[in-house]
């Protein structure tokens, strides 16, 4: 579909047969190697940060990716994180990607909202964290973050989301995603997505980021 339509995509496993025959870890880690050669690849953690067992840990030790780094990742300041991803991507000379988790998706997205799509080429957020709606227990640390932006972002996005996220429910990720303008892709019953459910490298994700950048982003990569 046109990313630009409001209308949420479903990932369609079919993808490999178009530019990634193979999923093998190889094969991924190729497609990693040759994207970060055209835009910088940023890890966006969420509330605590990624811990040594989380996706993201895994993504930046086997694909070599950057991460963003915060001074409190427990007592989250909007003001501060924003800062942070601002700097990360001012410091940058080459176009961001952003793949965010959570609290981070949130972090994300309303940084674009704010600041327009200079200088990133576009945005994988798994798991945004449902600040305006989530009855979780530790919503109250992260309120502040709040509201989510309902408006198109300006880049383009993928919202991938899981059936059983506390954090998440696959209609609000639906609604968001069309708000958003961005592509809307499941993830299987896998809880909020590696906070408290160890993925390991999640193939499933790092296929279905792979293909939506090859899809979305305007650089083509052979």
């Amino acid at each position: 579909m046109n990313l630009f339509s409001g209308r949420p995509t479903s990932f369609d496993p079919a993808w490999a047969t178009h530019g990634l025959p193979d999923t093998g870890r190889q094969q991924i880690a190729g497609a990693f190697q040759r994207r970060g050669q055209q835009v910088e690849l940023l890890l966006i953690p969420g509330l605590f940060g990624s811990g040594p067992d989380h996706w993201q840990s895994h993504w930046e030790q086997a694909y070599g990716l950057k991460r963003l780094h915060q001074t409190d990742w427990e007592t989250p300041s909007p003001a501060d994180w924003e800062a942070a991803l601002t700097a990360a991507v001012e410091a940058s000379s080459r176009p961001v990607f952003l793949i965010a988790h959570s609290l981070g998706g949130v972090l994300s997205a309303k940084w674009l909202s704010r600041h327009g799509g200079q200088k990133v080429a576009g945005a994988f957020l798994v798991a945004p964290a449902d600040i305006d709606q989530t009855a979780h227990p530790e919503v109250e640390r992260i309120r502040a973050f709040g509201p989510l932006p309902h408006i198109p972002l300006p880049v383009p996005t993928a919202i991938m989301a899981s059936s059983n996220d506390p954090w998440l429910s696959l209609p609000r990720a639906r609604e968001l995603a069309g708000q958003w303008q961005s592509d809307f892709l499941e993830a299987g019953a896998v809880g909020h997505i590696g906070s408290s459910e160890p993925l390991g490298l999640w193939e499933h994700g790092a296929t279905a980021m792979l293909d939506f950048a090859r899809r979305k982003l305007p650089f083509r990569v052979q």
